[in-house]
């Protein structure tokens, strides 16, 4: 290997990648290894086997319906459900139930609007919701300044500032154009009006063939800001928004640009203002109707407190978000949904009826299934159409096989069902593993149950995060229960 990094790189821009088809090709008609080598969801990742775009729409179909009745537009008519849970069966374990993708899933739903198998009403404009999918590092939320800004870091990354912003500025052509002239422009421009819509300087072109200043652009959206956050502490939020020309985008790189701004002293101080006061009236005069913030992994927040702070950590939570003066709490605007393991229940239940947000989402084993949507064991039948997804999404159109566990034989998989648990994760990780033997040993194109019970009697595992024996809090690390 040559120790000159200039000729690594004319290597590297003169490599050609090589005609040959691989093996998964060759043998099976595959472009890659379709299941993931080590199956945690990774939103940012850009492989489609760890990033979410590859999703069975068939295997939560119930628990995603149940979220959308409990969370977004009951059956009922009654308002939704503004704080739960989702919970795992205590017969699916803790990890690889594909909770993360679940939640990635639904986020992605309620802000495409995607409602065409839920919603009775699809015009009600409280569907029209902001959703957030939160992903806690351990350690890193112990406070709840500290979510806040993962709220807006998960935002940044999931280009969720341009959507808002995007909306914003349709929210504003309709408040600022003439009706007679909109009307007119919408009849023949729709088109037009909609890609200007996607950035400032097109909007702001668009406004001014209509005689509308940017001048007048901002001065409206700080008039609604300051009328919606009325006496209501921004900590800046809305003069740091107006001077960036009311963009979140463009405020976003302000504030991580200007170190102090984006310290931990000021998240500390004014973060949580920040998002209840000045995000939310950003997003009312958007058109949102709520955000939704999808809590993934709580037990990373809740392992790291101690007991001061999990006391403190929630109490704020009820205060700014449900019942303080908050523009958040005084709209009713947050709703909140907690992934929870099942042996965490009884750990938190006694600080979360102190700090009185059992009246609010009720942790007692009797009652709490009126507020949490449950994930269930997956079931053989499910796996192999899971399977056959990530087949799929690796298949040519016109495969014959599409549909189909081949190259796997149909009963070869169910003893690697039986061995994961039933865990898709786990299933994933044998799935790949054995596929990969198969065609490092040029297996013929039907991959037997006696082959997968061959590999099977290896003792080769998934590792142990892949598949643990149920999920455990252990009290040698963090006394849970003070």
């Amino acid at each position: 290997m040559t120790t000159d990094p200039l000729q690594r790189q004319e290597a590297l821009r003169d490599y050609q990648p090589s005609d040959n088809p691989s093996p998964y090709q060759l043998l099976y008609g595959l472009r890659d290894n379709p299941f993931p080598s080590l199956a945690l969801f990774s939103p940012t990742a850009d492989d489609p086997r760890r990033n979410g775009r590859i999703y069975d729409s068939t295997f939560r179909t119930r628990e995603e319906q149940r979220f959308f009745r409990l969370f977004i537009q009951p059956q009922s008519g009654e308002d939704a459900i503004r704080l739960g849970f989702l919970r795992l069966d205590t017969q699916a374990g803790g990890r690889g139930t594909g909770k993360s993708c679940f939640l990635n899933r639904v986020m992605g739903r309620v802000n495409a609007q995607d409602w065409q198998d839920w919603s009775s009403n699809p015009q009600d404009p409280r569907l029209n919701s902001l959703a957030i999918h939160l992903l806690p590092e351990p350690r890193k939320q112990r406070h709840l300044w500290q979510l806040a800004r993962l709220v807006f870091e998960t935002m940044a990354e999931s280009d969720l500032f341009s959507r808002v912003d995007l909306d914003l500025r349709a929210a504003m052509f309709f408040k600022l154009v003439p009706q007679d002239r909109r009307t007119a422009l919408l009849t023949e421009q729709r088109q037009k009006i909609n890609e200007a819509l996607r950035s400032s300087t097109g909007f702001l072109k668009l406004m001014n063939e209509v005689a509308v200043t940017p001048q007048d652009f901002v001065n409206a959206v700080d008039a609604g800001l300051r009328q919606i956050g009325e006496n209501a502490p921004d900590h800046g939020f809305r003069d740091v928004f107006v001077k960036a020309g009311c963009d979140l985008g463009t405020a976003w790189k302000t504030w991580t640009e200007d170190y102090s701004v984006s310290n931990d002293y000021a998240w500390r101080k004014a973060g949580v203002a920040w998002l209840v006061n000045g995000l939310v009236p950003v997003l009312v005069m958007a058109g949102y109707q709520r955000l939704v913030l999808l809590v993934d992994e709580f037990e990373r927040i809740y392992r790291s407190q101690t007991g001061r702070e999990r006391e403190e950590f929630l109490y704020a939570l009820r205060q700014t978000f449900y019942e303080g003066g908050s523009v958040a709490a005084r709209r009713e605007y947050v709703t909140t949904v907690l992934t929870i393991h099942p042996s965490m229940e009884g750990y938190l239940s006694k600080v979360w009826s102190r700090v009185g947000l059992d009246h609010l989402a009720p942790l007692d084993p009797d009652r709490i299934d009126h507020v949490a949507v449950e994930l269930g064991r997956s079931t053989s039948a499910a796996l192999l159409h899971l399977l056959a997804t990530y087949l799929d999404y690796f298949r040519s159109e016109t495969d014959e096989h599409r549909g189909t566990v081949y190259p796997f034989a149909d009963d070869a998989l169910e003893p690697v069902f039986t061995d994961a648990r039933y865990y898709p994760r786990g299933a994933l990780w044998y799935a790949h593993h054995i596929l990969r033997k198969a065609v490092t040993e040029r297996t013929p194109p039907l991959i037997t149950k006696a082959f997968v019970e061959q590999f099977l009697g290896t003792g080769e595992k998934p590792p142990l995060d892949e598949l643990d024996q149920g999920y455990q809090l252990p009290e040698s690390e963090t006394d849970l229960q003070k």
